[in-house]
């Protein structure tokens, strides 16, 4: 959510452009630092996911729900590049990166025309792959594992295992565990559907 604002004195708790660019960083170095020990093949990126707050000159969502904002719209889009480009370039010599752009009810527009300009950048680098089209629900299948992404604000949770087998016939097929993660509803919770668990992360 670059753009968000928010006060201590409302919420308790501040929030800005440099608080949300500083996390993002944090959270990367602290999964590399995690998994430092581990041999890394490909590492799968989700962008997407309300990246930018707002998707309008005036403030609001995509849907027009006024929001309030630290910064304007288009230095919070380059900030948002800058952002997922030190990301990218800090992860490529570490491993191949798939990017997946999952579009979001914060920034429908915004986020896509963010994940074009991300493959415009890269596009000639060799060890990195793109999914960035506007399918609500997107799928990577690594050795035998599937896993699915969506935002979360689109189909019921109860209807995302059946979706993944349904648009994902052949992957299915060939994997046997399966994992969908959402991030909608900005709270970490976790279910099992069968053979699938649906996790969805924290803002």
């Amino acid at each position: 959510h670059i753009g968000k604002l928010s006060s201590a004195y409302e919420t308790g708790e501040v929030y800005n452009v440099n608080i949300a660019v500083n996390r993002a960083i944090e959270a990367v170095e602290g999964l590399l630092y995690n998994t430092s020990n581990f041999p890394i093949e490909t590492i799968c990126l989700m962008i997407g996911n309300d990246i930018l707050h707002t998707d309008t000159p005036k403030g609001t969502t995509t849907s027009g729900t006024a929001q309030d904002t630290d910064g304007l719209w288009y230095d919070n889009f380059m900030i948002a590049q800058k952002l997922l480009v030190r990301i990218i370039e800090r992860l490529l010599p570490i491993a191949n990166v798939h990017v997946i752009h999952l579009p979001s009810n914060h920034d429908w527009m915004g986020g896509w025309y963010l994940s074009q300009s991300i493959y415009s950048w890269f596009h000639n680098c060799k060890n990195i792959t793109f999914d960035i089209d506007m399918r609500h629900r997107k799928a990577f299948k690594y050795h035998n594992n599937l896993i699915g992404s969506t935002h979360g604000d689109g189909a019921k949770l109860n209807n995302l295992a059946l979706l993944l087998a349904h648009e994902f016939p052949l992957e299915w097929s060939s994997t046997q565990h399966r994992y969908i993660y959402t991030n909608h509803i900005h709270h970490k919770t976790s279910k099992d559907f069968m053979s699938v668990t649906i996790e969805s992360s924290r803002s």
